[in-house]
Order: C-alpha cells, then structure tokens, then sequence
C-alpha cells in the first residue's frame, strides 16, 4: 500500500505523522473559535455602555502612565485590569484552590494594555493542552497511524461538545452577572449555574477520556518529549479540587501557584511589616497616553466607565469629574506589591517554548498564514499567560477640581457609599461623612479613604506564549 492511501505526510525524519491533507475531520470550535469569542466577550462589554456611548477614556492611558511611572511596572508587560477584583481568596488546605484564585490566574488575559478581567474566559491549562494536541506525533506503524487519526477525530469531536457547554454556560452567566460576582466557577455552584454546571461535568469526563486515549497513543510514537508533555499535562498529580462543596462534582482543575497568601498578606501589612506604599496622579490637562509604547502595541476602546459614584446602591455617572478639564487626581496606597503567578508542574514551558517555529499539524502554523490558523499571538488560541498580579492596600484619594464641578458634585458626595476611580472601588460604609470622606471647598477637593481591609487587584503582569 503506498503512503497516498494514508492520510498523513511525511515528517522530516521519514517518520508518518497525524497530519492530514485530505480527510481534515472534524473542526475544533475551541482553537478556531477562540477569537470570535474574544470578541463576543467585548461585545457584551460594549452593550453595558450603550447608554454612555459619549463617556471620555482619556483618564484610563493616564492612569496607567501614572502607574508604570510610580511603582515598579512597566508598559513592557503590564496591564491594568477592569472591573476592580478583590485579592480575598480563601486559604484552602493542600489539594484544593479557591474558584476566585483559580478563576483568576487560569483566566487568559486579554491582549490590551488595559483589559476587562472576564471569569469565564478562556483557560490558559485548556489552551495549553490544544497546542499539545496539534504536535504532529511521528510512528512508522500503518495501524498506530490509523488509530491516532481515529483516536484525535473523536477527541476534536468531544472537545467541540465541552467547548459548546461551557460558551453556553458563559453567555448565562454574562447575563446574570456584573463585575465576576460572583466568579464563573463559584456561580457554576449557585441556583442560576448548576444546570450548567451539570452539563459541563457530563461533557468534561467524556473530554477527558478522549483526551487519555489519545495521548496513550501519542505515548507510544517517536515523540518522547511531546508523551512527556501530554502526560504531565494529565497528570493528577499536578490537579486540585475546586474547595467550593458546591462544586464537589466538577473535575480536578490544574493547580496554579500564587507566591503569597492573601490572609496572611494583609497581616503582614496591618502589623507594619509589609511592603513599601505608592503614589498615583494625573491632571486631565495631561496629553493622552500613547498606548503605542506598551507591549499591546495600540489602544483598545475602554469598556468600562472611568468616574462612577454609588447613591441608594446603584453606580452612576459621574458628568462633572469626566468634562473637567483641570481636574487632578491623587491616589495614595497604604501598600502597593508585586505577587508572582505561576502554573503548576502541568505546564512545561521549556517544551513549550522550543515550540515557537513549530511544526504543527496541517491547517495551523505557529503566528497563521493564508494556509493555517495561528497557534500564538493575537489571533491564536495559545496567546497569553498571567506571570504576576500588582495589588494595592488601602487607597485613598484626593480629587481636586474646578469651583463649578465642585459645587455640582458636592451635594451628591455627601450621599455617597462608594467610589470607582477607574478600576479601583473605594468603599465608604455608612456614607461618606461616617467614613471620614470630606468636601473641602476652600481647596476645592475631594478626599477620603476606603474603607475596606480588601487589596485590590490593580493589574497583572503579562508573559506572551510560547516564550512564558
């Protein structure tokens, strides 16, 4: 039989590999449809401000240049993250994650310099495990051959039903939820998710199953250093329960490590032994930030409004701050670190990285070409990872303004229970006056403090794929 009747091609050690040119099989909906969901995230995003189409996001590139000008970040690799997220994540016995910090860290980031955190998006470990998958796996054996092709038509056709219960799931949640509260996996646990979470479970365990069988096949071709991948990927050793009892059905998730305790953290900082403080500040008369210099390379349009008050437990707009021309803000954080995020012994980056030119199966090619979708980069499905996340302690501000904008906005100052400065959420319970806020009118400012013990998350560091 000659090697036309398979449907695979010669690699360039003379070996066959999983790379069909004729029978594709089936189409992966989670590496091909990985930008359209992207997008479909930012439109949801856009649908919340439909009724504030006009709001200015010049105050957003200024906050990050002020950030990456204050405190040890820079545009090469940072992102300020929206909506704020709280760092109040559970300490948890070993062999289980809390959903938040597991949410958080396996969450892929967006490829923005300022980027909306979306719980539901796609996994980094699930990315990982699809670019293992589309490594041709060389075998000079006919019948393994045959069995592979088999074998990765009905893990594609597999992950394609897990890819469907988990959109569907994350287009219920988008609808219920605001600001990730709570986070995917949490409300997978709650009344509104537990359908879904059913769903996933049922689909997950026959994703699974396939995904074994296929890589006990990878395990006997030529590829030692590709088995030793996929095996380490799969390995328990390398899982941990979610600890939410409510999600006590749900598969193991691959660990990720987190160089501090949050609890233990914010004692550390309470007690006076914790990390050094920061200052943050611009003036709207400032020039727009050139989003061109950060590691994004262009500016996205933000999709969150940047000055919002709390009045009766609603947020609104906050006209004044946002039209003011001489406006300045002065944010200062009692503490301000740097917390390293890392993935688990699943992930092997060195492997990974010796990946960067390829090969890969046919229809893919590392950066996309008019013949392949991309693995890597902006368009791929394996883009980006999250190495670090900066959190700040204790903000408080000081917003100084114009007589006019100051007379408008003092009224509603004194009714105020909270305050967003852009992705920061500044508490004020029971009210501004009890929580020592102040309308000075003789400086024309604006000044308070939050009044929660919570760090919030100001942004993450970013390592781009394969090279994390």
């Amino acid at each position: 039989m000659s090697e036309s009747d398979y449907p695979y091609t010669l690699s360039g050690d003379g070996g066959d590999t999983l790379d069909s040119q004729d029978d594709i099989g089936p189409l992966s909906q989670f590496r091909h449809g990985a930008q359209d969901r992207r997008l479909l995230e930012l439109a949801r995003l856009d649908a919340g401000l439909a009724a504030n189409n006009d709001f200015d996001d010049k105050p957003w590139g200024l906050l990050y240049r002020a950030l990456t000008d204050s405190i040890d970040v820079s545009p090469d690799d940072f992102q300020l993250v929206y909506p704020s997220t709280r760092w109040d994540w559970p300490t948890t016995q070993a062999g289980f994650i809390s959903a938040a910090q597991h949410d958080f860290c396996a969450t892929a980031p967006r490829w923005s310099a300022i980027g909306a955190y979306v719980s539901s998006g796609d996994p980094v470990h699930q990315a990982y495990q699809q670019f293992l998958n589309v490594i041709p796996a060389a075998t000079e054996y006919p019948s393994l051959r045959q069995h592979l092709h088999d074998a990765d038509d009905e893990l594609v056709v597999a992950t394609n039903h897990y890819t469907l219960a988990t959109t569907s799931a994350a287009s219920a949640y988008a609808n219920q939820v605001t600001d990730n509260e709570p986070c995917f996996s949490e409300w997978l646990g709650r009344s509104g998710g537990r359908g879904y979470q059913a769903r996933i479970v049922a689909a997950e365990a026959a994703m699974n199953q396939a995904q074994a069988h296929y890589s006990a096949l990878v395990a006997q071709c030529d590829a030692d250093e590709l088995g030793a991948a996929q095996r380490r990927c799969g390995s328990d050793d390398f899982h941990v329960r979610l600890a939410d009892l409510n999600l006590i059905k749900m598969a193991k998730v691959p660990d990720w490590q987190v160089e501090h305790d949050a609890v233990d953290w914010v004692a550390r900082v309470q007690a006076g032994h914790g990390p050094a403080g920061a200052t943050v500040g611009f003036s709207n008369r400032e020039a727009p930030y050139d989003f061109g210099r950060s590691w994004a390379g262009r500016q996205g349009k933000i999709r969150q409004l940047f000055w919002q008050v709390r009045i009766n437990g609603r947020w609104e707009r906050i006209d004044e701050f946002e039209f003011d021309n001489q406006l300045e803000l002065s944010l200062d954080f009692q503490a301000v670190d740097q917390v390293r995020i890392a993935p688990g012994g699943w992930y092997d980056g060195e492997f990974a990285r010796s990946m960067i030119d390829g090969p890969f199966v046919h229809g893919y090619s590392p950066f996309g070409d008019e013949r392949g979708q991309a693995v890597f980069g902006e368009k791929g499905f394996f883009g980006l990872v999250k190495s670090g996340m900066v959190v700040g302690y204790k903000p408080s501000f000081s917003i100084r303004t114009t007589t006019s904008t100051f007379r408008r906005f003092a009224n509603v100052f004194k009714f105020a229970t909270g305050l967003r400065i852009g992705p920061f959420t500044l508490e004020a319970e029971g009210g501004s006056a009890r929580a020592g806020w102040k309308a000075d009118p003789a400086s024309l400012s604006f000044t308070g403090t939050t009044t929660s013990e919570v760090p919030l998350i100001i942004g993450v560091t970013i390592a781009e794929l394969p090279n994390a």
